[in-house]
């Protein structure tokens, strides 16, 4: 009898653990076929924002654009908010759930982390908050993403003045040839 528990308690054991298992979500360092999805660091990565516009609409609904993104040896593709303080820009991003996906596939964005960074616009700081996440090794041709953004309340001075619901920004993009 105890050389059956042990099995039953290590079957159960082994169900459980795959069940809490993410399905088939990417993680840092998975691939894509010979594309690398991998966290952003310090690297020269090129934003994908710098060649295919990224804002949202002021409703929820489902934009979709198209571009071409020159040959890069990496492409940041991570995407958040951005305003003029840090109290805001956590408000902001508190008050959303994100989801995002590449040629298809899921990705675990929490796996990935965030960067919280300012920059400087006409002598003022904004202040983003973005997903570190990047592609190394793509092949060239047509790749979609597609980020999912759930705004779950209205923040008050809101730059966007995004009301709640839920928003989807597609990316059609060509990526060129090296």
């Amino acid at each position: 009898m105890k050389k059956h528990f042990h099995l039953y308690f290590i079957l159960l054991l082994a169900i459980l653990l795959a069940s809490c298992a993410p399905d088939d979500m990417l993680w840092p360092s998975n691939k894509i076929g010979s594309m690398w999805v991998n966290r952003y660091g310090h690297s020269n990565s090129q934003p994908i924002w710098e060649f295919c516009p990224s804002t949202l609409t002021e409703t929820p609904r489902v934009k979709t654009v198209t571009c071409t993104v020159p040959w890069v040896d990496e492409l940041f593709i991570g995407y958040g908010v951005s305003t003029e303080n840090t109290e805001l820009r956590d408000a902001l991003w508190n008050a959303r759930d994100w989801e995002l996906y590449i040629d298809g596939y899921a990705v675990d964005l929490p796996a990935f982390n965030i960067a919280d960074f300012y920059d400087e616009e006409n002598g003022e700081k904004i202040y983003y908050r973005v997903w570190r996440i990047r592609l190394r090794n793509i092949p060239a041709g047509e790749h979609t993403l597609r980020y999912v953004i759930h705004v779950n309340e209205k923040i008050e001075n809101d730059p966007m003045s995004q009301s709640p619901g839920t928003y989807e920004l597609i990316v059609n993009f060509t990526f060129e040839e090296k």
